[in-house]
């Protein structure tokens, strides 16, 4: 598959018709280490350097849009789509203002328990509290194949969540300014009750988990039926997971890169806040010579 891709940008036979997803996560003027991952971050002036580029270069559609020209077969240039996952502050602090300035259109992936529930979980709880039961856990509940040492683990997660109380969380934004947006350039999506590895649960957890998502998020105005399955990498996720999203009529979204030409569930996304991607859009120029290196990036 790779190969095949170096030859295709070696004889300029990349797509031309395609739709390009974008996908981010954390904002912020500078990098504060207990609430900021580097490998998920992005600075507020890298993003409108992106942002500024990508409308004097590109058409920046709404997912949903990009979606329906997929399905319709009308695409004739490269679209692009901006996301965002989680439901960091930085959205409604930075992201939302910068998009809405430039009038661009976003889709956001919400995740519903934290804040209410939860304050966040293993990712964020380790670093913003210095636990090193859960820094040193954290490789090992990224990576595990074992649902049942996955399930262990999360039991540091919990703990660390019942101490701290969930109101207040540093991390998420007030899922009331999502809920009451009306903006027509956002939308909200699906990301998972709890930002959990599916691929590490049950099928009905799978399942349970989204519901919830979904029932806490169905009324809202900007609502619509779009999941990014948490992490999106390959180990993330299984056969019941995409068979979940058909029953529930959801479309779902890796966080894995590539582009999209044809209407083929699920879609892909390429991740731009990695140290690699900083300079993604200085250097390469037009768009589609970039596939190459964004290809080679570690997974």
């Amino acid at each position: 598959m790779l190969q095949k891709l170096k030859d295709q940008i070696k004889q300029n036979l990349v797509p031309k018709s395609k739709l390009v997803v974008l996908n981010y996560h954390q904002l912020g003027e500078t990098f504060d280490p207990k609430i900021h991952n580097e490998f998920i971050w992005n600075s507020t002036d890298l993003f409108q350097e992106h942002m500024s580029f990508l409308k004097q270069n590109f058409k920046i559609v709404s997912l949903s849009e990009g979606l329906e020209a997929l399905k319709n077969k009308t695409i004739n240039q490269t679209l692009v789509s901006i996301t965002f996952d989680d439901g960091d502050a930085s959205m409604t602090e930075f992201a939302m203002p910068i998009l809405d300035s430039l009038k661009i259109p976003a889709t956001f992936f919400i995740n519903t328990a934290y804040g209410k529930e939860k304050m966040g979980y293993w990712y964020n709880l380790g670093p913003y509290f210095e636990n090193k039961e859960l820094i040193e856990a954290a490789p090992k509940i990224r990576n595990t194949r074992d649902q049942n040492e996955y399930r262990e683990l999360l039991k540091l997660e919990n703990e660390c969540n019942l101490k701290n109380g969930a109101e207040n969380s540093p991390f998420y934004a007030k899922y009331s300014d999502f809920e009451n947006c009306k903006n027509p350039l956002f939308h909200f999506g699906l990301h998972g009750h709890e930002h959990l590895r599916f691929s590490m649960l049950s099928r009905e957890s799978q399942k349970e988990n989204l519901q919830k998502n979904m029932e806490q998020m169905k009324d809202w105005p900007n609502y619509v039926p779009l999941f990014a399955i948490p992490f999106g990498k390959p180990q993330d996720w299984n056969s019941d997971t995409l068979e979940i999203c058909k029953e529930l009529d959801v479309i779902p979204f890796l966080a894995y890169h590539g582009y999209n030409t044809s209407y083929r569930e699920p879609f892909l996304r390429f991740s731009v806040d990695t140290k690699n991607l900083k300079t993604i859009f200085k250097d390469f120029s037009p768009f589609q010579k970039s596939y190459y290196k964004l290809n080679m990036l570690s997974k």
